[in-house]
């Protein structure tokens, strides 16, 4: 069975690869002339860093997508660590797999706002080196609401008079608010273990304040994202710490005549304060992350196909005893016209 998994594992990496690998080529076979009137409002979307259900969590991975589009779809979310199975420097070390399958999308509710939101289902592993443990159920929801404000260039005065319709700029901001909902079961017993972010959902509500800004100009563009999340006490008089994630991703629009395909490289982060339990503050619970990201994205008329592969660049997380490895994910959305 162990070797079933294995060969699954590394079919989805093999299949993550070759499709950006293809992405790629077709991004430097690119011979079309840049369109001078791109649309940027239409085409480019915010990515958010990771929103983990718990600290180091796989919950998430992004509310949005590259494509501007309104959608439901499913996507596959893969994240590893690594953490040591003792106090001392020489303990062992277990692996962990987060496997998290998720509903998502985004509806507008007209042209200025627009709602997202994120179901999942956990699927986590821990490998010690003479057991398995497992845990897996729906995780915790996420639900934002998104205001998107209109930019438009400033008009030359001595052309004002001669100016009806203002052009719009080539920068776009949003602001988003929202809630984690406790959907996902919490077990007290996980955070006696070194990486207490092994867990289903986190059995509280958190805030969640986002704001985005996308600058285009022909088909290139490059998208900034900053994310608070202020978490909330559990039942279990249990609270993980505040999260502040960053990210940003420079893209490039390839249009075809049936698709268009937006290959895309990023730096991304998360910064993740301490866990707090019946009120006191737990040491070394909190850290660093800053990740590398390598993706691309196709669109066509019906549907939205996306991958990416992100790489940890440096981490610090519970005072060095967890460390951030690989993850990826796959997504397919249907667009809503």
């Amino acid at each position: 069975m162990i070797n079933v998994l294995q060969n699954f594992s590394l079919i989805k990496r093999v299949f993550l690869v070759a499709f950006i690998v293809v992405s790629l080529n077709t991004f430097s076979k690119e011979k079309e002339d840049i369109c001078l009137n791109h649309n940027h409002e239409t085409s480019f979307e915010f990515f958010f860093c990771d929103v983990c259900s718990s600290t180091t969590g796989g919950g998430s991975f992004g509310l949005g997508t590259l494509n501007n589009a309104s959608f439901v779809g499913v996507r596959y979310v893969f994240s590893s660590f690594e953490s040591k199975d003792g106090i001392f420097a020489n303990s062992p070390t277990t692996k962990e797999s987060f496997n998290t399958y998720q509903l998502w999308g985004r509806v507008p509710i007209n042209e200025r706002f627009y709602v997202s939101a994120i179901l999942p289902y956990q699927d986590l592993t821990r490998k010690f080196e003479d057991r398995l443990e497992t845990t897996n159920g729906f995780g915790d929801a996420t639900i934002m609401g998104w205001y998107k404000l209109k930019l438009f260039k400033k008009v030359d005065k001595t052309k004002a008079e001669y100016v009806t319709l203002k052009e719009k700029s080539n920068h776009t901001l949003e602001f988003g608010l929202g809630l984690k909902l406790p959907t996902g079961k919490f077990e007290e017993v996980l955070t006696d273990r070194v990486n207490p972010g092994f867990q289903v959902g986190t059995g509280s509500t958190d805030f969640i304040v986002g704001i985005s800004h996308v600058y285009n100009i022909n088909k290139f563009g490059l998208n900034n994202s900053l994310t608070y999340y202020l978490k909330g006490e559990n039942k279990n008089e249990y609270r993980f710490g505040n999260q502040f994630s960053y990210g940003s991703n420079l893209f490039y629009s390839i249009t075809k005549e049936n698709y268009n395909l937006m290959p895309f490289i990023g730096l991304s982060g998360n910064i993740y304060e301490k866990i707090k339990q019946f009120g006191e503050t737990i040491s070394d619970t909190d850290g660093t992350v800053f990740n590398g990201t390598l993706g691309t994205e196709i669109s066509t008329k019906n549907f939205i196909i996306g991958a990416n592969y992100t790489l940890p660049i440096s981490h610090n997380l519970f005072g060095g005893d967890v460390t951030s490895q690989e993850s990826f994910s796959l997504y397919l959305n249907f667009s809503l016209h």
